[in-house]
């Protein structure tokens, strides 16, 4: 074997496990994804939502209420409780009402009373500009 391919050949390798070692630090490999973002939460950017907007009043049907809580980049603010303002005919089940790392807080919305009702969202004091009007027939 000439010095010419052996040179190949241990350049090859270097780069081979240099690879390897670049990917196995990558975020792919991890369980899950993670913030510390610790930045000013912007409630413009921020919103609540609601799916399916009608269910059965029947205590049994829900709707999921799912607000993101984010940034001025746009990047979820975790830790952060979430309370909503809700009718007295309106229950919920706070599934998580405190962001995640990706700045969501899930709530599950049911009631025995059939109507139209509306839904706020807020952060401290602070409450979010958008509303969700749910119905329970």
């Amino acid at each position: 074997m000439s010095t010419k391919s052996l040179i190949s050949i241990i350049i090859l390798l270097v780069g081979l496990t240099f690879g390897i070692i670049l990917v196995s630090r990558t975020t792919i490999f991890s369980p899950r994804a993670t913030s510390s973002n610790q930045n000013a939460i912007n409630i413009q950017n921020s919103y609540l939502f609601a799916s399916p907007l009608t269910a059965k009043a029947d205590g049994n049907e829900k709707i999921r209420l799912t607000v993101f809580l984010l940034d001025n980049r746009g990047i979820g603010v975790p830790q952060k409780k979430i309370d909503l303002s809700l009718p007295s005919a309106v229950h919920t089940i706070d599934t998580q009402s405190t962001t995640d790392d990706t700045g969501k807080a899930i709530f599950d919305a049911y009631s025995t009373t059939a109507g139209s009702f509306e839904i706020n969202a807020q952060v401290g004091n602070t409450r979010l500009p958008q509303k969700v009007k749910i119905t329970f027939y």
